[in-house]
């Protein structure tokens, strides 16, 4: 049974296409199912048979963003634990994969403990999946490098733009409530000191509204525009949000407030204290959902958690992770406790994060270009001699 839960990437479909091609290999897997919208399909007793799926489909599959079996939030707890094991017998599951991220591995770990505590025999996978890259005990996550492919991508082209036509600022706003993978990938997109972006703020480095108006004002007295980059979660130094609406409505499912809109709110304050024409971008679930961007590497690390996590259950493992081991080094995975993975955050390591407008270093660069692979590159913007000619 493949449950998958929290927010979609651009390859978990690959994930879910490799676990059933893996699967079909193996006599001693008889169905492979899957959980309609993640927990809930269990809960609910709202299953897909994955066993029989045509070919064409599986690979029309791999080239789909989203999950095809649906997600949620939803945690199971008290009498949905009892619903839970109800499905897993009804359906005679033995092996279970869960993809997702923190709040996924926690959620299969309360359902592990449930079905031992039940004395029913069951063996479980974690598969790691998630754009904010902040899974504790693996290198990457499987979504991380596509989203960050996008960003940095955009925000090249985002440049490009407002180059030829300075307005003179910026703001694009991406995903990351409590960290700044996704944010301090537009770094990579620089290729010169006048080069987007001039400034990236992630949650990791605490945000200064005094320093920050000081040094847009200095970027765009030097060259006349700029493009700030703002993961949507960045705090001050008491590790506030700078932003965040207060309305009870926009709350998502595990009751967390809802934390975008600081790059508009950011675009206010400059326009009131710069008096600078000043927009925000906000690609938000664009970020997350654009196959185009899909990264190579993305997609090979997609297909090789999930084809592992099949493997490790037919190897007899249980209450695990699949983790992806640093490029370049001997192996490319490895079996992680599932205990030491969820409730935690992984944040960019502070030996690659930097107080500089960046926000980032070398470390990280060295890290992330990688995973994102080449962007698209573009003619530099021409310039002109005394007499109009161009200059290369």
């Amino acid at each position: 049974m493949v449950v998958q839960g929290g927010g979609p990437s651009p390859v978990l479909n690959v994930t879910l296409a490799s676990i059933v091609e893996e699967s079909r290999r193996h006599a001693r897997i008889g169905k492979v199912y899957g959980a309609r919208a993640g927990v809930m399909g269990l809960i609910r007793g709202e299953v897909a048979d994955l066993s029989e799926l045509p070919g064409e489909q599986l690979e029309r599959l791999r080239k789909s963003p989203g999950t095809a079996l649906g997600s949620s939030r939803a945690m199971a707890t008290g009498a949905d634990l009892e619903r839970v094991g109800e499905t897993l017998r009804r359906f005679r599951v033995r092996y279970l994969l869960f993809c997702g991220g923190n709040g996924t591995m926690m959620g299969a770990q309360a359902i592990a403990r449930w079905c031992r505590d039940a004395n029913y025999e069951v063996q479980l996978i974690g598969v790691p999946k998630t754009i904010d890259n902040d899974i504790a005990q693996t290198d990457r996550c499987p979504g991380y490098a596509t989203a960050a492919r996008y960003i940095a991508q955009s925000t090249r082209d985002l440049g490009m733009d407002i180059r030829a036509l300075p307005q003179p600022v910026s703001i694009l706003e991406t995903m990351g409530r409590g960290v700044g993978w996704v944010a301090a990938a537009a770094a990579a997109a620089k290729r010169d000191a006048d080069d987007a972006p001039h400034l990236v703020y992630i949650p990791e480095v605490a945000f200064e509204m005094g320093r920050f108006l000081t040094d847009l004002d200095r970027v765009v007295a030097k060259q006349g525009w700029a493009v700030v980059v703002v993961s949507e979660g960045i705090r001050d130094g008491e590790g506030r949000l700078i932003y965040q609406t207060a309305d009870p409505s926009q709350m998502d499912a595990l009751r967390r407030p809802l934390t975008g809109g600081v790059g508009q709110f950011l675009a206010e304050t400059v326009a009131r204290e710069l008096k600078f024409r000043c927009r925000s971008e906000k690609p938000g679930l664009l970020g997350r959902a654009s196959m185009l961007h899909a990264s190579e590497r993305d997609v090979v690390d997609a297909d090789l958690v999930g084809r592992q996590g099949v493997l490790a259950l037919l190897a007899g493992e249980t209450e695990k992770m699949v983790s992806l081991c640093p490029l370049g080094g001997g192996a490319s995975w490895k079996l992680v406790v599932l205990g030491e993975v969820g409730g935690t955050e992984r944040e960019i390591p502070r030996e690659w994060t930097d107080d500089g407008p960046a926000a980032v270093n070398d470390g990280f660069l060295d890290y992330v270009r990688p995973l994102i692979g080449e962007l698209l590159d573009y003619h530099a913007p021409l310039s002109f001699g005394p007499a109009g000619e161009e200059k290369l």
